[in-house]
């Protein structure tokens, strides 16, 4: 190969990572902040007084080229927290603020992408001076496909590799700012990986959807106005956005009080649920629930109904379609909250 023919193919390559749209955060700031509510209230009192002593450990990132933009830490969490909060209380607003930290460092001036590096199965050990801000670790691609189109192998590393890595190195005792970075990410990808589309990939003509994000929708006005009755101004007009705003929508300081009044109305979670320890296991639940509930009817086999242009250009979303789905992501965010309690509880030194 040529260097000129060299240069082009990395030119194109490039052209094509920024045709890409970027992958949607899971459940939104109010559904991770409810995952850490929900997890919060089955930790014991000396796992959540660990967590508060690596949450202060978490530093405001400042962007080298531009002092004046940051990444909120520690010091912004805690002047962000409303007024007459108990110390009980400012704790558990603290770890449910941490819960959306592993977003807010996406799309920033860190080196951002959805796509797993080559020659890298596993990444720990980083801490907080990291560059990058890791995109693919949000999901797992665990493709299937409804016309025989070729599924490639499901890329490494993913959401589920990253959970046991990290829940490994905090069992370890390992260094606290290290333990710190590892323990929000955490906090973060459990949530992440009990949204159904964060762990699917689904393929027609050859091609993947992105976990839904390229699958158009449209809804009812009166269905619009629930999204928008939060503090979204506009409502979501794809697949996974719309599974991810299900619980609500919003900036992280702002949602808390919305993310404690969903959690507090989340169902039981079934204790048998809680054996399954495999991160591997909760992706494959989540792959399931995509196969039979995300890309059930209305949503068709493409990206968009056929023939359809314009303010008609999306699967329009029924109320039985949203009913179930509504009734997901309290299922799904529930257990998510639980499972996270029980890792943390078993395994943070």
């Amino acid at each position: 190969m040529t260097s000129r023919t060299a240069s082009i193919l990395c030119f194109v390559v490039f052209l094509t990572c920024l045709a890409r749209p970027p992958r949607a955060r899971a459940w939104g700031n109010t559904g991770h902040e409810a995952v850490a509510y929900v997890a919060w209230q089955q930790m014991t009192p000396a796992t959540r007084a660990r967590t508060i002593e690596l949450i202060k450990l978490v530093p405001t990132l400042t962007n080298p080229d531009d002092p004046s933009k940051i990444i909120p830490g520690y010091n912004e969490w805690l002047s962000d927290l409303p007024a007459g909060l108990s110390q009980d209380e400012q704790n558990l607003f603290l770890f449910m603020r941490a819960a959306t930290w592993a977003d807010s460092i996406k799309h920033r001036w860190l080196q951002d992408s959805d796509i797993p590096p080559t020659g890298r199965s596993v990444e720990v050990h980083i801490g907080f001076r990291d560059g990058e801000s890791h995109g693919y670790w949000h999901f797992i691609d665990a493709g299937f496909t409804p016309d025989n189109s070729t599924v490639p192998p499901t890329p490494v590393p993913n959401v589920a590799t990253q959970i046991t890595a990290l829940r490994d190195a905090i069992a370890t005792g390992e260094d606290q700012t290290l333990e710190a970075y590892d323990m929000v990410w955490l906090e973060h990808l459990v949530g992440d990986i009990h949204q159904p589309l964060h762990g699917s990939a689904r393929y027609v003509k050859g091609a993947s959807d992105l976990g839904g994000n390229k699958v158009k929708i449209r809804m009812t006005t009166a269905m619009k106005k629930q999204f928008e009755g939060t503090h979204s101004k506009s409502a979501p007009n794809e697949l996974h956005a719309f599974w991810d705003d299900l619980p609500g929508e919003g900036q992280p300081a702002d949602v808390l009080p919305d993310a404690v009044t969903f959690a507090k109305d989340l169902p039981a979670v079934d204790s048998s649920q809680l054996n399954d320890t495999d991160p591997g296991g909760w992706a494959a639940e989540s792959l399931a629930l995509a196969k039979s509930h995300a890309y059930h009817a209305p949503i068709g086999k493409d990206l968009q109904p056929s023939g359809s242009t314009g303010s008609s250009s999306g699967y329009l979303i029924s109320t039985t379609y949203f009913n179930q789905a509504f009734s997901d992501a309290h299922d799904r965010i529930a257990l998510a909250g639980a499972r996270l309690a029980k890792l943390l509880n078993e395994n943070l030194k």
